[in-house]
Protein backbone atom coordinates (compact mmCIF):
# COMPACT_ATOMS: atom_id res chain seq x y z
CA UNK A 1 0.00 0.00 0.00
CA UNK A 2 1.32 3.45 -0.93
CA UNK A 3 0.72 6.39 1.38
CA UNK A 4 1.38 9.89 0.12
CA UNK A 5 1.74 12.60 2.76
CA UNK A 6 0.71 16.14 1.93
CA UNK A 7 -0.10 19.26 3.92
CA UNK A 8 -2.92 21.54 2.94
CA UNK A 9 -2.64 25.06 4.32
CA UNK A 10 -5.87 26.91 5.00
CA UNK A 11 -9.46 26.29 3.99
CA UNK A 12 -11.16 28.08 1.11
CA UNK A 13 -14.63 29.53 1.61
CA UNK A 14 -16.87 28.54 -1.29
CA UNK A 15 -20.62 28.85 -1.65
CA UNK A 16 -22.60 26.54 -3.90
CA UNK A 17 -26.23 26.23 -4.87
CA UNK A 18 -27.97 24.56 -1.95
CA UNK A 19 -29.43 21.05 -2.37
CA UNK A 20 -31.21 19.82 0.75
CA UNK A 21 -30.23 16.39 2.09
CA UNK A 22 -31.74 14.54 5.05
CA UNK A 23 -28.85 12.21 5.81
CA UNK A 24 -25.17 11.64 5.26
CA UNK A 25 -24.88 8.59 3.05
CA UNK A 26 -21.99 6.34 4.07
CA UNK A 27 -20.99 2.78 3.27
CA UNK A 28 -19.29 0.14 5.37
CA UNK A 29 -16.77 -1.97 3.46
CA UNK A 30 -14.96 -5.01 4.86
CA UNK A 31 -11.53 -5.64 3.35
CA UNK A 32 -10.03 -9.10 3.87
CA UNK A 33 -6.73 -10.69 2.83
CA UNK A 34 -5.33 -14.15 3.53
CA UNK A 35 -2.08 -12.97 5.11
CA UNK A 36 -0.23 -9.76 5.98
CA UNK A 37 2.17 -10.13 3.08
CA UNK A 38 -0.57 -9.65 0.49
CA UNK A 39 -0.95 -6.12 -0.90
CA UNK A 40 -4.24 -4.33 -0.49
CA UNK A 41 -3.81 -2.77 -3.92
CA UNK A 42 -4.82 0.73 -2.86
CA UNK A 43 -3.11 4.11 -2.96
CA UNK A 44 -4.47 6.46 -0.29
CA UNK A 45 -3.79 10.18 -0.34
CA UNK A 46 -3.40 11.67 3.12
CA UNK A 47 -4.11 15.33 3.72
CA UNK A 48 -3.82 17.23 6.96
CA UNK A 49 -5.89 20.41 6.68
CA UNK A 50 -4.40 23.02 8.96
CA UNK A 51 -7.15 25.50 9.72
CA UNK A 52 -6.58 29.16 10.58
CA UNK A 53 -6.79 28.60 14.34
CA UNK A 54 -4.32 25.71 14.41
CA UNK A 55 -6.89 22.90 14.30
CA UNK A 56 -5.73 19.97 12.19
CA UNK A 57 -8.21 17.78 10.33
CA UNK A 58 -6.96 14.51 8.86
CA UNK A 59 -8.45 13.32 5.59
CA UNK A 60 -7.77 10.00 3.86
CA UNK A 61 -9.02 9.64 0.29
CA UNK A 62 -8.64 6.69 -2.09
CA UNK A 63 -6.47 8.00 -4.92
CA UNK A 64 -6.12 4.89 -7.07
CA UNK A 65 -6.77 1.14 -7.03
CA UNK A 66 -5.12 -1.85 -8.65
CA UNK A 67 -7.57 -3.34 -11.14
CA UNK A 68 -7.14 -6.82 -9.66
CA UNK A 69 -6.37 -5.74 -6.14
CA UNK A 70 -8.14 -6.86 -2.97
CA UNK A 71 -9.50 -3.41 -2.11
CA UNK A 72 -11.29 -2.97 -5.43
CA UNK A 73 -12.77 -6.47 -5.33
CA UNK A 74 -14.15 -5.71 -1.86
CA UNK A 75 -15.95 -2.58 -3.09
CA UNK A 76 -13.57 0.30 -2.38
CA UNK A 77 -13.68 2.98 -5.09
CA UNK A 78 -11.52 5.85 -6.16
CA UNK A 79 -12.31 9.16 -4.41
CA UNK A 80 -13.92 7.40 -1.47
CA UNK A 81 -13.04 9.30 1.69
CA UNK A 82 -12.36 7.10 4.70
CA UNK A 83 -14.19 8.23 7.85
CA UNK A 84 -13.65 5.25 10.16
CA UNK A 85 -11.27 2.31 10.33
CA UNK A 86 -12.14 -0.67 12.51
CA UNK A 87 -14.72 1.35 14.46
CA UNK A 88 -12.42 4.35 15.06
CA UNK A 89 -12.88 7.80 13.59
CA UNK A 90 -9.83 8.93 11.60
CA UNK A 91 -10.53 12.63 12.25
CA UNK A 92 -7.59 13.21 14.56
CA UNK A 93 -5.22 10.68 13.02
CA UNK A 94 -1.84 11.00 11.35
CA UNK A 95 -0.83 9.03 8.24
CA UNK A 96 1.11 6.57 10.42
CA UNK A 97 -2.08 5.61 12.24
CA UNK A 98 -3.78 4.60 9.00
CA UNK A 99 -0.72 2.66 7.83
CA UNK A 100 -0.65 0.72 11.05
CA UNK A 101 -4.26 -0.44 10.75
CA UNK A 102 -3.77 -1.64 7.19
CA UNK A 103 -0.36 -3.24 7.68
CA UNK A 104 -1.06 -5.08 10.93
CA UNK A 105 -4.49 -6.57 10.14
CA UNK A 106 -5.82 -9.11 7.70
CA UNK A 107 -9.33 -7.70 8.02
CA UNK A 108 -10.01 -3.97 7.92
CA UNK A 109 -13.50 -2.51 8.16
CA UNK A 110 -13.83 1.01 6.77
CA UNK A 111 -16.70 3.50 6.66
CA UNK A 112 -16.47 5.69 3.58
CA UNK A 113 -18.26 8.62 2.01
CA UNK A 114 -18.35 9.51 -1.68
CA UNK A 115 -17.05 12.79 -3.06
CA UNK A 116 -20.63 13.74 -3.99
CA UNK A 117 -21.92 13.28 -0.44
CA UNK A 118 -19.09 15.16 1.18
CA UNK A 119 -20.04 18.12 -1.06
CA UNK A 120 -23.43 18.54 0.66
CA UNK A 121 -24.26 22.21 1.20
CA UNK A 122 -27.64 21.97 2.98
CA UNK A 123 -28.23 19.23 5.57
CA UNK A 124 -31.34 18.62 7.71
CA UNK A 125 -30.97 15.93 10.40
CA UNK A 126 -33.91 14.77 12.53
CA UNK A 127 -34.47 12.04 15.12
CA UNK A 128 -32.89 8.66 14.33
CA UNK A 129 -30.04 10.29 12.42
CA UNK A 130 -27.89 10.90 15.52
CA UNK A 131 -24.99 8.86 14.18
CA UNK A 132 -24.63 11.28 11.26
CA UNK A 133 -23.48 13.98 13.70
CA UNK A 134 -20.09 12.26 14.04
CA UNK A 135 -19.46 12.70 10.30
CA UNK A 136 -20.16 16.44 10.04
CA UNK A 137 -16.44 17.23 10.00
CA UNK A 138 -16.13 15.59 6.57
CA UNK A 139 -18.58 17.97 4.88
CA UNK A 140 -16.20 20.67 3.70
CA UNK A 141 -18.77 22.71 1.71
CA UNK A 142 -21.63 22.83 4.20
CA UNK A 143 -23.49 26.17 4.15
CA UNK A 144 -26.67 25.38 6.10
CA UNK A 145 -27.09 22.84 8.91
CA UNK A 146 -30.44 22.08 10.57
CA UNK A 147 -30.82 19.69 13.50
CA UNK A 148 -34.24 18.95 14.97
CA UNK A 149 -35.56 16.56 17.61
CA UNK A 150 -32.19 15.05 18.50
CA UNK A 151 -31.41 15.05 22.23
CA UNK A 152 -28.16 16.98 22.77
CA UNK A 153 -28.58 17.51 26.52
CA UNK A 154 -25.90 14.97 27.44
CA UNK A 155 -23.22 15.05 24.75
CA UNK A 156 -23.93 18.34 23.03
CA UNK A 157 -22.86 18.90 19.44
CA UNK A 158 -19.24 19.00 18.29
CA UNK A 159 -18.82 21.80 15.75
CA UNK A 160 -15.09 22.24 16.38
CA UNK A 161 -14.06 20.68 13.08
CA UNK A 162 -16.97 21.80 10.93
CA UNK A 163 -16.35 23.97 7.90
CA UNK A 164 -16.03 27.69 8.55
CA UNK A 165 -18.20 28.35 5.46
CA UNK A 166 -21.34 27.57 7.48
CA UNK A 167 -23.79 30.43 6.97
CA UNK A 168 -26.88 29.22 8.85
CA UNK A 169 -27.22 26.93 11.88
CA UNK A 170 -30.56 25.69 13.23
CA UNK A 171 -30.71 23.57 16.39
CA UNK A 172 -34.29 23.27 17.58
CA UNK A 173 -36.06 21.04 20.09
CA UNK A 174 -32.77 19.40 21.08
CA UNK A 175 -32.87 20.02 24.87
CA UNK A 176 -29.87 22.37 24.81
CA UNK A 177 -29.21 23.82 28.27
CA UNK A 178 -26.36 26.18 27.41
CA UNK A 179 -24.79 27.41 24.20
CA UNK A 180 -21.41 25.98 25.17
CA UNK A 181 -22.89 22.56 24.40
CA UNK A 182 -22.43 23.62 20.78
CA UNK A 183 -18.72 22.96 21.06
CA UNK A 184 -16.62 25.08 18.73
CA UNK A 185 -19.45 27.32 17.54
CA UNK A 186 -17.16 30.30 18.01
CA UNK A 187 -15.07 29.06 15.06
CA UNK A 188 -17.95 29.65 12.64
CA UNK A 189 -16.70 32.99 11.38
CA UNK A 190 -19.16 33.13 8.47
CA UNK A 191 -22.28 32.39 10.52
CA UNK A 192 -25.04 34.89 9.75
CA UNK A 193 -28.17 33.18 11.10
CA UNK A 194 -28.53 31.17 14.33
CA UNK A 195 -31.82 29.58 15.40
CA UNK A 196 -31.92 27.86 18.81
CA UNK A 197 -35.67 27.73 19.46
CA UNK A 198 -37.55 25.18 21.61
CA UNK A 199 -34.63 24.34 23.88
CA UNK A 200 -33.86 24.82 27.60
CA UNK A 201 -31.53 27.82 27.43
CA UNK A 202 -31.75 30.14 30.44
CA UNK A 203 -28.68 32.28 29.73
CA UNK A 204 -26.01 32.85 27.09
CA UNK A 205 -22.26 32.50 27.48
CA UNK A 206 -20.86 35.96 26.68
CA UNK A 207 -17.45 34.76 25.54
CA UNK A 208 -19.01 32.37 23.04
CA UNK A 209 -21.55 34.82 21.65
CA UNK A 210 -19.05 37.61 21.11
CA UNK A 211 -17.04 35.37 18.79
CA UNK A 212 -19.92 35.38 16.31
CA UNK A 213 -18.90 38.65 14.70
CA UNK A 214 -20.93 38.23 11.49
CA UNK A 215 -24.21 37.17 13.10
CA UNK A 216 -27.18 39.26 11.93
CA UNK A 217 -30.20 37.06 12.75
CA UNK A 218 -30.67 35.37 16.15
CA UNK A 219 -33.79 33.38 17.11
CA UNK A 220 -34.03 32.30 20.77
CA UNK A 221 -37.76 31.79 21.17
CA UNK A 222 -39.34 29.09 23.36
CA UNK A 223 -36.53 28.85 25.91
CA UNK A 224 -36.31 29.55 29.65
CA UNK A 225 -34.71 32.99 29.82
CA UNK A 226 -35.84 35.19 32.70
CA UNK A 227 -33.64 38.13 31.75
CA UNK A 228 -32.80 39.85 28.51
CA UNK A 229 -29.26 38.50 27.77
CA UNK A 230 -27.07 41.56 28.26
CA UNK A 231 -24.39 40.17 25.95
CA UNK A 232 -26.76 40.70 23.02
CA UNK A 233 -26.51 44.45 23.47
CA UNK A 234 -22.83 44.17 22.55
CA UNK A 235 -23.58 42.34 19.29
CA UNK A 236 -23.79 45.49 17.25
CA UNK A 237 -24.31 43.76 13.89
CA UNK A 238 -27.56 42.01 14.87
CA UNK A 239 -30.42 43.04 12.60
CA UNK A 240 -33.13 40.68 13.83
CA UNK A 241 -33.66 39.31 17.33
CA UNK A 242 -36.45 37.06 18.55
CA UNK A 243 -36.92 36.21 22.24
CA UNK A 244 -40.57 35.18 22.07
CA UNK A 245 -42.04 32.73 24.59
CA UNK A 246 -39.49 33.24 27.36
CA UNK A 247 -39.93 34.77 30.83
CA UNK A 248 -38.26 38.14 30.29
CA UNK A 249 -39.57 40.90 32.57
CA UNK A 250 -37.62 43.95 31.37
CA UNK A 251 -35.59 45.37 28.51
CA UNK A 252 -32.24 46.88 29.60
CA UNK A 253 -31.27 50.38 28.55
CA UNK A 254 -28.07 48.94 27.05
CA UNK A 255 -30.23 47.82 24.13
CA UNK A 256 -29.66 51.25 22.60
CA UNK A 257 -26.17 50.02 21.67
CA UNK A 258 -27.76 47.71 19.10
CA UNK A 259 -27.62 50.33 16.35
CA UNK A 260 -28.22 47.85 13.52
CA UNK A 261 -31.34 46.23 15.02
CA UNK A 262 -34.27 46.29 12.57
CA UNK A 263 -36.65 43.68 14.02
CA UNK A 264 -37.28 42.91 17.68
CA UNK A 265 -39.77 40.25 18.78
CA UNK A 266 -40.63 39.97 22.48
CA UNK A 267 -44.09 38.39 22.34
CA UNK A 268 -45.26 36.08 25.11
CA UNK A 269 -42.95 37.23 27.88
CA UNK A 270 -43.79 38.90 31.21
CA UNK A 271 -42.99 42.52 30.37
CA UNK A 272 -44.96 45.04 32.42
CA UNK A 273 -43.73 48.18 30.68
CA UNK A 274 -42.03 49.30 27.51
CA UNK A 275 -39.28 51.88 28.02
CA UNK A 276 -39.31 54.69 25.45
CA UNK A 277 -35.67 54.12 24.54
CA UNK A 278 -36.67 50.86 22.85
CA UNK A 279 -38.37 52.72 20.00
CA UNK A 280 -36.88 56.18 20.20
CA UNK A 281 -33.17 55.33 20.42
CA UNK A 282 -32.85 52.40 18.03
CA UNK A 283 -32.46 54.20 14.69
CA UNK A 284 -32.87 51.18 12.39
CA UNK A 285 -35.81 49.54 14.19
CA UNK A 286 -38.61 48.74 11.74
CA UNK A 287 -40.61 46.07 13.52
CA UNK A 288 -41.46 45.61 17.18
CA UNK A 289 -43.89 42.94 18.40
CA UNK A 290 -44.93 42.58 22.02
CA UNK A 291 -48.12 40.53 22.05
CA UNK A 292 -49.28 38.67 25.15
CA UNK A 293 -47.17 40.37 27.81
CA UNK A 294 -48.33 41.80 31.16
CA UNK A 295 -48.62 45.50 30.47
CA UNK A 296 -50.66 47.16 33.20
CA UNK A 297 -51.47 50.04 30.87
CA UNK A 298 -50.95 50.44 27.17
CA UNK A 299 -47.72 52.34 26.57
CA UNK A 300 -48.21 56.04 25.97
CA UNK A 301 -49.36 56.19 22.37
CA UNK A 302 -48.11 59.72 21.89
CA UNK A 303 -44.58 58.59 22.59
CA UNK A 304 -44.64 55.99 19.83
CA UNK A 305 -46.77 57.64 17.17
CA UNK A 306 -44.60 60.74 17.15
CA UNK A 307 -42.79 62.21 14.18
CA UNK A 308 -39.83 60.03 15.09
CA UNK A 309 -41.72 56.88 14.10
CA UNK A 310 -43.75 58.54 11.38
CA UNK A 311 -40.54 59.47 9.61
CA UNK A 312 -39.57 55.81 9.28
CA UNK A 313 -40.61 54.27 6.02
CA UNK A 314 -42.17 51.02 7.24
CA UNK A 315 -42.58 50.64 10.95
CA UNK A 316 -44.66 47.84 12.41
CA UNK A 317 -45.53 48.31 16.06
CA UNK A 318 -47.82 45.78 17.70
CA UNK A 319 -48.43 45.50 21.43
CA UNK A 320 -51.47 43.32 21.91
CA UNK A 321 -53.91 41.25 19.95
CA UNK A 322 -56.75 43.67 20.75
CA UNK A 323 -54.80 46.90 20.31
CA UNK A 324 -54.73 46.98 16.54
CA UNK A 325 -54.82 50.77 16.49
CA UNK A 326 -51.14 50.76 17.43
CA UNK A 327 -50.05 48.84 14.34
CA UNK A 328 -48.59 51.03 11.65
CA UNK A 329 -47.21 50.23 8.20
Amino acid sequence: MVINGNDYQGAKSCYFESHLKFQITTSEIILTRKNKKMSWGVNISNIIAKLYDGLEIYSATVQSLDERGIAKKCGLKERHQILEVNGQSVRGWQSEDLKKEFLENTTVTVVVITVEDRSITDLFLMANREHDLSYLWALRKLVKLSICNIDLSKDGLDLSAITTTLYELIVTNCSLKCITQLQGIGRLKSLKRLILTHNALDTLDARTMLKLHELTDLQLGYNQMKEFPIVLTKMVHLEELSLIHNQISNVPEDIIQMRSLEKLHLDNNVLTELPQYVTLQLPQLRALTLENNRFKDSPDRSSYSSDTLASRKKFFFKIGVTDNSLAQN
